[in-house]
């Protein structure tokens, strides 16, 4: 594993499956270095740190994210994806073929998608590409930009949100949404409750009617929730693009971005026999949109014969042992956003509760999970005693 020493960075941020440091500070409209470290930690349902490690996660999702990182930003790739079977899976021939003939997706297969990934490090502590690494690392190097958090307001007893230290024309920030994509509808999408509680949201998102789960959508849809606040609060599009700080075509531009990335990430994906339901990317702002955070299971939903390969198998392990958390931290999320408390404090404090620790067969089975599909995607056999992920879609089967 890596050996470099992270002392000698300042550590910016603790996360529940990644750390940030800090390498070189971004400042005004100059990009500075982050170093993300993949812990094998894992959060579900917004608590943070669970209290169990899944070890080889954070190596997995390391080179899993660098590797998809290196794609994106090769040109072949993108021509590639103009030629792929997937567009068949886009029943919607008018936005099949927006899509198609747009010029970001013509740029794309000219210049590759700008990205703020520099490379992975290797044990020595020297940056490298994937293919150059002998052993797994957990770290990756990427461009800073300024994180602007909105401020907190209490108007007559009600909570806002301002964003107003976010405006046109400003370069080198994190755009504050988490850009979610929908190809389909699988066991525990959120959007079944959304659509449960107001069917006509479906004609919001470009859809003649609702859809019951486990169907295909006949068309991509795109939703918007909040990056950096205390949890994910849904919005219309007119709202995302006012907090965003982008101007009208900027939001267009980022709009068909995130679908042509989705496709991207389906085309690769159905290489290996797994099929990419839904899933959220982030994007910063510098002269330019560029791809941001990381592209893991963590930010995805993947299925493989009927079987998810995302942190959903986690989700279902507690709904089924351990009911009671599940109830209490739902409840704990719509207090945690009344209360800017985060939401594993109102978990402890309100209810007393806390998630308990995995079964052994259940802990070893998920981790697998995340090292047999990060060898499947890349390509490198850096796990050499990690079963294949067939295999491992028969131990989630056996379990389930």
């Amino acid at each position: 594993m890596t050996a470099l020493n992270l002392d000698s960075y300042p550590l910016v941020y603790r996360g529940s499956v990644k750390n940030l440091y800090q390498v070189k500070e971004a400042k005004g409209d100059t990009p500075g270095i982050y170093l993300f470290q993949f812990t094998d930690d894992y959060s579900i349902f917004d608590y943070g740190k669970m209290p169990d490690t899944l070890e080889g996660k954070g190596a997995a999702l390391t080179l899993m994210a660098a590797n998809i990182f290196e794609r994106l930003e090769d040109p072949s790739e993108w021509q590639s994806l103009a030629t792929s079977p997937v567009w068949g899976k886009i029943e919607d021939t008018d936005v099949r073929r927006r899509l198609l003939d747009s010029s970001t997706l013509s740029r794309l297969k000219k210049d590759g998608f700008k990205t703020h990934y520099r490379g992975v490090r290797d044990a020595s502590g020297r940056l490298v590409k994937t293919s150059d690494l002998r052993e797994p690392t957990t770290l990756m190097e990427v461009a800073s930009v300024r994180i602007i958090r909105p401020q907190r307001l209490m108007e007559n007893g009600n909570l806002r949100w301002d964003y107003s230290a976010i405006f046109r024309g400003l370069k080198n920030y994190l755009v504050p949404l988490e850009n979610i994509f929908r190809f389909g509808l699988p066991k525990g999408s959120s959007l079944l409750e959304r659509f449960a509680k107001n069917p006509d949201y479906a004609k919001t998102l470009g859809l003649k009617k609702p859809a019951a789960e486990g169907s295909w959508l006949p068309r991509p849809v795109m939703e918007f929730s909040t990056k950096l606040e205390p949890g994910d609060r849904y919005m219309m599009p007119e709202e995302a693009q006012r907090i965003s700080g982008l101007e009208g075509q900027e939001f267009q531009d980022l709009q068909e971005l995130t679908f042509l990335v989705a496709l991207f990430l389906m085309h690769l994906f159905s290489k290996v026999g797994v099929e990419l339901w839904d899933g959220k990317v982030e994007f910063l702002k510098t002269d330019r949109l560029v791809m941001g955070d990381s592209v893991t299971p963590d930010e995805l939903r993947l299925l493989k014969n009927g079987v998810q390969i995302s942190k959903e198998p986690l989700r279902q392990y507690y709904k089924k042992f351990q009911p009671d958390f599940v109830e209490k931290i739902m409840k704990s999320k719509k207090i945690a956003g009344q209360t800017n408390r985060a939401i594993a404090q109102v978990l402890r404090e309100d209810f007393g509760c806390q998630p308990e620790r995995l079964q052994g067969d259940f802990k070893k089975t998920f981790t697998s999970m995340y090292v047999a599909l990060s060898q499947e995607i890349t390509g490198l056999k850096l796990f050499p005693h990690c079963p294949s992920l067939d295999a491992v879609i028969g131990q989630l089967k056996d379990l389930s």
